[in-house]
């Protein structure tokens, strides 16, 4: 394999089916004990962790991930053997999944969200959103000279930290929404704590935005509409409610997205009906930090997931009347299209195409 060659998505997954079909069936022959919730939800930093490894390595990525699984797979299966599943009594943890309908997968990932979010240290939620904001900027050459001119929408602002980093940064104005009550709560409490002024926070839909046409300057939303039942019409709010040469943020999950994105999709199946907050608890018990646990829980508890490719992501942008758009090509240290651009060895294998992050306006 070629280390600057991009690989489809399918090879991908090809390439690591057999052994994490292998490791799901390790998982669930656990039982449905507390103990075996636990020794799920553990599962998934051991990966994450192991994954990260991997990927910051100069090697071949898929037989190091296929070791990872082969590892935890013999772990597993010593579990069962020593009496795991007979410990502990049936668990309560489980939930059944019916998620088929707008109001309920709404309500799921707004509490899901909402309690990843409220934890955050401060420093996690005034400092590290500010340092990636100003990074992928810069490092972008957008142009911000006349950020304090300018009223910012935060599209699916969560627990508000992109919302109050727009301000720190200089903008007059900055209104986050997000579906979730908690995660607005906590935004208002910790905005209101410090007596930052200049920002403001609702509960809405980032599908049915509250706001006129042509209302802002800079309408942002950071990796929020995969998650939801209809993105396309979720792009089409942000370039309403833009003002016409306003500048439109989007990102949205890479498809294909390589080895890591692979490993996301095992784990939302690993992890396919275990009680949200069991598992949040059960990492904090582990000493993680919260915007770790975010990290990791993220993707893989959200009920809906979507990953799409930068065509289908134009196509859309051009229906719904945005223009001059472009996708950026630089991030943080830490992002995936940057270490795309630092052309790491197999990064395209590792990472796919990278986030898709846009710039754009409107007429």
């Amino acid at each position: 394999m070629l280390i600057d060659t991009p690989i489809e998505t399918d090879i991908v997954e090809a390439a690591i089916h057999g052994r994490s079909r292998a490791l799901i069936e390790s998982t669930r022959d656990l039982g449905s004990t507390n103990w075996a919730s636990l020794a799920r939800a553990c599962c998934v930093p051991f990966i994450f962790d192991e994954m990260e490894r991997v990927l910051a390595s100069n090697e071949e990525p898929i037989a190091g991930i296929s070791d990872i699984f082969d590892r935890l797979i013999s772990f597993l299966k010593s579990a069962k053997v020593n009496g795991i599943d007979r410990l502990g009594v049936i668990s309560r943890q489980w939930e059944t999944r019916r998620e088929d309908n707008h109001f309920t997968i709404e309500n799921v990932t707004g509490k899901h969200y909402g309690r990843l979010f409220r934890d955050f240290s401060e420093s996690a939620f005034w400092d590290e959103p500010v340092t990636l904001l100003r990074t992928r900027l810069e490092r972008n050459a957008i142009d911000l000279s006349r950020l304090s001119e300018h009223d910012v929408l935060d599209a699916g602002c969560g627990g508000g930290r992109y919302t109050v980093a727009w301000r720190l940064l200089g903008a007059k104005r900055v209104d986050g929404i997000d579906i979730s009550s908690i995660g607005i709560a906590n935004a208002r409490q910790r905005v209101d704590d410090a007596g930052l002024d200049g920002v403001g926070f609702r509960v809405g839909s980032v599908l049915d935005l509250p706001y006129s046409d042509n209302s802002f300057d800079l309408a942002f939303s950071n990796g929020v509409l995969h998650h939801t039942v209809d993105w396309e019409k979720g792009v089409a709010e942000l370039v309403r409610v833009l003002k016409p040469g306003g500048m439109g943020w989007l990102y949205l999950i890479e498809n294909p997205g390589g080895v890591f994105w692979s490993v996301i999709d095992v784990l939302r199946e690993l992890m396919y009906g275990e009680n949200r907050e069991f598992a949040r608890s059960s990492l904090r018990m582990l000493g993680i930090p919260d915007n770790r646990i975010f990290y990791m829980l993220d993707h893989v508890l959200v009920p809906i997931n979507l990953r799409l490719t930068p065509a289908e992501i134009e196509k859309c942008l051009e229906t719904v009347g945005a223009s001059q758009w472009r996708r950026l090509t630089r991030g943080a240290d830490y992002d995936r299209i940057e270490r795309i651009y630092q052309k790491d060895p197999y990064a395209q294998v590792k990472y796919g195409v990278g986030e898709n992050r846009y710039v754009f306006s409107k007429g």
